[in-house]
């Protein structure tokens, strides 16, 4: 990871999803015979890249940071809020299928300076659809990130340097939001900048995206 504190400068929101260090691959495939892993989280088998950009955003005072994590192993340092994603109920993995619950929900830490609209609840219950792994083994709703952002109070720039299949970006473009992202996978940075562009150019804004 090549970023610095300057990368940051000027953004108000950090909206990710790092590696959570919990090698994924191989905690896949365990107990499950007739299940063929076919990818592997580039970094996963430690917390080094998340930690890298949680402390430059810190750095750098960045108002608004939103970290999704596994429950085995959260990010440190003293996080307000907490937020249960609840799926649905078609989505989860976790270990020993006789002997393990399907987990089917995730932890999503957040540091917020904004203040927020009410007193919202810590469990979001927004349905994931099986089709959007076809973009990218961990991609999440962009519903689920307009969410996010809508109940931050988020206006200024957001920057997702785990950009992945790009759906921050995307709900970026639909709320009128500047965004930046990082994605080290060639692949997955052209799904993320088609996704973004035609949500671009579906709300008319205006400005450059890359």
């Amino acid at each position: 990871m090549s970023l610095t504190v300057k990368d940051f400068e000027g953004v108000e929101a950090l909206v990710t999803d790092p590696p959570y260090g919990i090698s994924l691959d191989s905690h896949c495939k365990r107990g499950v015979k007739d299940r063929k892993s076919t990818y592997k989280i580039q970094g996963d088998n430690n917390q080094d890249a998340g930690n890298h950009v949680l402390e430059l955003a810190r750095k750098a005072g960045v108002q608004t940071i939103v970290l999704f994590a596994s429950p085995q192993r959260p990010w440190p340092g003293k996080f307000r809020n907490w937020v249960v994603w609840d799926k649905g109920g078609g989505v989860g993995f976790g270990g020993d299928t006789k002997t393990c619950f399907r987990r089917t929900w995730e932890l999503i830490q957040i540091e917020n300076k904004n203040e927020i609209d009410g007193r919202p609840e810590s469990v979001w219950r927004v349905t994931m659809n099986n089709a959007i792994f076809k973009l990218h083994p961990c991609a999440k709703p962009v519903e689920l990130m307009e969410k996010l952002l809508i109940s931050l109070n988020v206006k200024g720039v957001v920057f997702d340097p785990f950009m992945g299949s790009g759906s921050t970006g995307v709900a970026c473009m639909k709320m009128g939001l500047p965004f930046k992202g990082c994605e080290m996978d060639k692949g997955y940075f052209e799904t993320a900048k088609k996704r973004i562009s035609e949500e671009y150019e579906k709300q008319n804004n205006q400005g450059r995206l890359f």
